[in-house]
């Protein structure tokens, strides 16, 4: 069996056709999750990319594998990685991805990582496009996805496991023509909310935007939904020609989801642990393996899909991880894997963004789901900050209930508390220091101000 996986950057969940959106913005992802199984509680374990892959790959939480600032980060050498696992049992591997600061680690096991031969094709067919196109762009989906296909194509005698990554989705949510503007058509204004200039100020609310502008916004992101969703079509379409979709295991998810005025929070994801930004698209597909049109309520990560897979592949893991297959949940086998949820939220570096008190590792927020309730805790140098809420009666957290329940309050307090005993409190980023490349990178992303 093949394994595909297609790791959608900030894919909200709630903006999937299949969902119950109000836009038309994803029919072939919502075929493939009819198809297949949706799980509506998956979460990351950090609202950021490299620490939520390596949480894919390893099965383990990023205060575990090492993964968790914004640079100069380190994989766990002591960790085996998903790719490393399959490769031994007979597969070719391989990834496709953005281009960004190289990873401390997960690129390990991987045959092909992102070779410079399908950066020198991309770019030439980016010139050719923008030559015969001056007015628009060739998105990365439709080049991640191409790619992937002539690989695949020459890889498909062989067991195959094969991981793109795309970030068309990404702020500023720079979307080729016409996907651009194909839920907004009459839209007049700036796109204020892509400029850099005033990043932090938007992204705390400290810069007010219209009501018009944050649609747009939202017009834009949801465009690239449907890009996306129109390449992944041909990859599926492919797999059939070859004869290959019916034994391929492909699982989509995302890594993190966005605010989009959420508390306050706008085009942001990383530091805060709101719902907004901590909740994931996940579904797996797979004709000749798993249950049809399953939706799954039970509250999952992203640390679970590494021996999800491997369970479903029949191959042991030999290491102690922390994630926990879902296989059972699927089959209908058992009404609970998981026990909690966790997360912690990226170290922040806008000045903007008055809730984190401390710098580094230290002024993490965290967040933990027991049942139907969740505590976030900030950090503080004179007293820590606690939320509480019961995200069955109030899923968008409009209600702290910390002073209301005390009881469950103290309960959630002490578990918390409890599981970050273990954890390393340590650890910053110098950004100053940083490689001129890196800074560049982190800013045109948005993870850092452009002074």
């Amino acid at each position: 069996m093949n394994v595909i996986l297609i790791l959608i950057d900030a894919l909200r969940q709630d903006h999937l056709g299949i969902n119950g959106y109000h836009r038309n913005t994803s029919p072939n992802i919502d075929k493939l999750a009819e198809e297949g199984i949706l799980f509506l509680n998956a979460y990351c374990t950090l609202p950021r990319s490299d620490p939520t892959i390596t949480s894919i790959l390893t099965g383990m939480y990023p205060h575990s594998h090492g993964v968790r600032l914004m640079a100069n980060n380190k994989l766990n050498p002591s960790i085996t990685t998903l790719p490393e696992i399959l490769k031994s049992h007979g597969y070719k591997t391989a990834f496709i991805k953005p281009g960004s600061i190289t990873p401390e680690g997960y690129n390990r096991g991987f045959t092909h990582y992102d070779l410079l031969s399908w950066k020198i094709k991309n770019k030439i067919k980016r010139a050719i496009y923008k030559a015969t196109h001056p007015n628009n762009f060739l998105g990365g989906a439709e080049q991640r996805f191409s790619t992937a296909m002539r690989w695949i194509n020459k890889n498909i005698n062989k067991k195959f496991f094969f991981l793109i990554h795309t970030n068309d989705l990404h702020w500023p949510y720079n979307i080729p023509k016409t996907y651009d503007h194909m839920f907004d058509p009459e839209y007049k204004g700036n796109h204020t909310f892509s400029k850099q200039v005033y990043r932090g100020d938007i992204t705390f609310g400290l810069k007010k935007l219209s009501q018009e502008e944050i649609e747009h916004a939202i017009a834009h992101y949801d465009g690239g939904i449907s890009y996306i969703d129109f390449h992944l079509v041909k990859l599926v379409d492919f797999l059939k020609k070859k004869n290959v979709y019916d034994d391929t295991l492909i699982i989509i998810v995302s890594d993190h989801g966005e605010h989009f005025g959420e508390h306050g929070y706008y085009f942001q994801h990383g530091a805060s642990l709101y719902e907004a930004s901590a909740k994931s698209t996940l579904l797996f597909h797979c004709p000749k393996k798993l249950p049809k049109n399953v939706k799954i309520n039970n509250r999952v990560q992203a640390l679970d899909i590494m021996p999800t897979i491997l369970d479903i592949l029949k191959i042991p893991i030999i290491d102690r991880i922390e994630g926990i297959s879902l296989l059972p949940l699927m089959e209908g086998k058992a009404k609970k894997v998981r026990d909690f949820v966790f997360a912690e939220g990226i170290e922040e570096h806008f000045k903007q963004h008055k809730r984190v008190y401390m710098k580094g590792v230290k002024g993490k927020w965290r967040m933990m789901i027991v049942d139907d309730w969740k505590i976030i805790y900030v950090p503080h140098p004179e007293k820590d900050i606690f939320e509480l809420y019961n995200l069955k009666n109030d899923p968008w957290e409009k209600n702290n209930l910390i002073d209301k329940e005390k009881e469950k309050a103290e309960e959630m307090k002490k578990k918390i508390l409890d599981f970050l005993k273990s954890q390393s409190n340590e650890g910053n980023v110098n950004v100053e220091d940083l490689t001129k490349k890196s800074r560049k990178l982190l800013i045109k992303a948005g993870y850092l101000e452009n002074e």
